[in-house]
């Protein structure tokens, strides 16, 4: 029997680091798991900020848009009033001379 102990020990010794083996490797797909429910949930959190970000991108270039046409009436009108005004001046001028 003494010659049946070396073998089994060695044996054990190899089934003892194949289940080392084992869980290190269990271990490893387990936080390979979590890392890429961790990544699957960061990037439905980025793709509503995006979504959000560009709602509010298209907002502001909306805005930005009503403020041009804004601006460009204002623009308009002041010129007239500019006109207008200069041409009551030059009026009264030439009535005050006559």
């Amino acid at each position: 029997m003494s010659n049946d102990v070396p073998p089994l020990a060695a044996a054990l010794k190899r089934l003892g680091l194949a289940i080392d083996q084992l869980d290190t490797a269990s271990s490893r797909k387990a936080g390979s798991e979590r890392s890429h429910a961790a990544l699957v949930t960061e990037l439905e959190l980025m793709r509503g900020d995006r979504a959000k970000l560009a709602d509010l991108l298209d907002q502001a270039l909306a805005r930005g848009r009503n403020l041009e046409i804004a601006s460009q009436d204002i623009s308009s009108r002041l010129e007239r009033a500019i006109t207008m005004t200069r041409e009551a001046l030059d009026a009264s001028a030439q009535t005050g001379e006559g």
